[in-house]
């Protein structure tokens, strides 16, 4: 039996020796960046349409404060093109400082992450550019836009100004269609909001937002996605909220209007480590006319008020186009539940018993999870079905199983409790761990042979991606027996370039690149 060609594999596990190779300005053709090398941001980056740029699991990219006039690089995907980073649990990408390891962690370090697409948003005319880009628009009328693959991305140390007073969010998402594929991503220690959404109807799971100095996640401009399990931890220095949530503050009734559907969240606040009215002293704050339903949801610790509805525009919708769920854990707050209190909002007022929130930023053991027993473990709400949404039994981000481990900063640090159990998602959840995958001959013409190893009987699912990440092949192979196995694919309709093969079992992702030359 043939061996699997190891060297085809896009899984890295050993340090990168290799210069950096700095990068600052327009990309215009289809690029890739490689985990065999390290990428220094040097100035703000624009990936420019229809170019794809492609970046390899364990690939770090590290940038500069500033581009030598003051203001910090960023890397921005412009409408109509794309990005592929496709990451593993073992082999993340990570965007991260310059600085030297003794200045870390720090916050607003770089500037960030910035995707712009073509769905809906709803200022006048459709269409609007974000602070401190010149001449760069997002918003469009594709609700199904599609801007890439986002998976198992690190932004770490970001926020830093990228135009005049305009700090920057770890991720924007600006304009972004629901054909984007966001899973598995993590805002570290960022300067400003960790998320924000401006309209657009990108669709997310597993994401955190730690420490970051102001909102964990924040949507506006008309935008209409769906999330499910986030996290989000203030450190005790920060000044922002769990959500922001607004529609738009030129015209509350402007449409689209917002109207996020978020599922399984915890949020946890500062735990009084700011007085009120600095700006965490709402762990929620909805307003400016968004809707929006919020489902499992657990809000704790903040430094004042649980959950904040600001303008009549905004409190005239609940029961109506705004629903938060009396099923949500509403708990240990500084101050009231809610402002107003109000007989239409309701929660429960029980302690969801997560297990250890040692030393927030500062040092100690976070364990997210409700303890065994927890009223938070039991009795979560029906979610819709839809085919986005998992229905689980339980509140707030986390059950038994751990889904940060091997990838979050805080496993990095040692920050996770030993023995956590890593979930085994389905097919439909995403949650891979890496396995081999070899092609072979590799450049090809006209085939070229996948071959993988099942540690046990599993479905099969293989994908194939032109270089533009545009789906050219879908394959389900149910119930495969444990062993070698190969697959064969075809390229004799396709063009030269190259291609991405993403195969997924069970238990386990794999990806391997090929190079069709006619």
């Amino acid at each position: 039996m043939r061996r699997i060609l190891l060297l085809s594999i896009l899984i890295f596990s050993v340090s990168n020796l290799w210069a950096q190779v700095e990068i600052s300005g327009d990309i215009t053709s289809n690029t890739t960046w490689t985990a065999d090398q390290e990428y220094l941001l040097t100035g703000q980056t624009f990936v420019k349409a229809p170019a794809t740029l492609t970046i390899e699991p364990g690939t770090v990219i590290k940038s500069n404060e500033d581009d030598g006039s003051g203001l910090a690089p960023a890397l921005v995907i412009e409408r109509g093109a794309k990005i592929i980073a496709d990451g593993t649990a073992d082999a993340p990408i990570t965007f991260t400082s310059n600085l030297p390891a003794d200045q870390l962690p720090a916050r607003g370090t770089w500037g960030g992450l910035i995707i712009l697409g073509n769905a809906p948003i709803n200022p006048e005319g459709g269409e609007s550019f974000v602070e401190g880009l010149v001449g760069v628009p997002y918003g469009g009328n594709d609700p199904h836009d599609d801007s890439g693959v986002l998976r198992y991305v690190r932004v770490w140390y970001g926020g830093r100004s990228i135009g005049q007073d305009n700090e920057i969010n770890g991720i924007s998402f600006a304009g972004v269609g629901d054909g984007t594929t966001v899973e598995y991503c993590e805002v570290a220690w960022n300067l400003d909001d960790g998320y924000e959404f401006f309209g657009g109807t990108v669709n997310v799971k597993y994401l955190t937002a730690l420490f970051v100095a102001d909102d964990c996640f924040d949507t506006d401009l008309g935008y209409q996605g769906k999330a499910q399990f986030l996290f989000g931890i203030q450190g005790q220095e920060a000044c922002g909220r769990g959500f922001e949530m607004d529609n738009d503050g030129n015209d509350m009734n402007n449409q689209p209007r917002s109207y996020p559907q978020f599922a399984n969240v915890t949020l946890v606040g500062p735990g009084g480590g700011n007085p009120a009215g600095d700006g965490s002293d709402q762990m929620i704050r909805l307003r400016e006319g968004t809707g929006g339903d919020f489902r499992n949801i657990i809000v704790t610790e903040g430094n004042n008020i649980g959950i904040r509805i600001t303008d009549a525009p905004t409190l005239a919708l609940l029961g109506d186009s705004l629903n938060f769920s009396s099923n949500n854990f509403v708990y240990g707050n500084a101050g009231p539940m809610f402002d107003p209190d109000t007989s239409v909002l309701t929660a429960r007022n029980e302690d969801p018993q997560l297990r250890s929130l040692d030393g927030r930023e500062t040092g100690g053991i976070i364990d997210p999870r409700p303890a065994a027993g927890s009223p938070a473990m039991t009795g979560g709400e029906t979610l819709p079905n839809d085919g986005f949404f998992t229905q689980v039994d339980y509140s707030g981000a986390f059950d038994e199983g751990l889904w940060i481990k091997k990838w979050s900063i805080l496993d990095m640090q040692g920050r996770l409790p030993a023995g956590a159990p890593t979930p085994i998602a389905d097919e439909r959840t995403n949650v891979p761990m890496s396995f081999q995958v070899a092609a072979y001959p590799n450049p090809f013409n006209p085939a070229t042979t996948i071959q993988f190893t099942l540690e046990q009987n599993s479905p099969v699912k293989m994908v194939v991606y032109n270089a533009r990440g545009q789906q050219v092949l879908s394959q389900v192979h149910q119930n495969m027996e444990a062993g070698m196995h190969e697959f064969r694919f075809d390229g004799t309709q396709l063009s030269s370039g190259i291609y991405f093969i993403r195969l997924q079992t069970k238990q386990h992702v794999g990806l391997t690149k090929v190079t069709l030359m006619k």
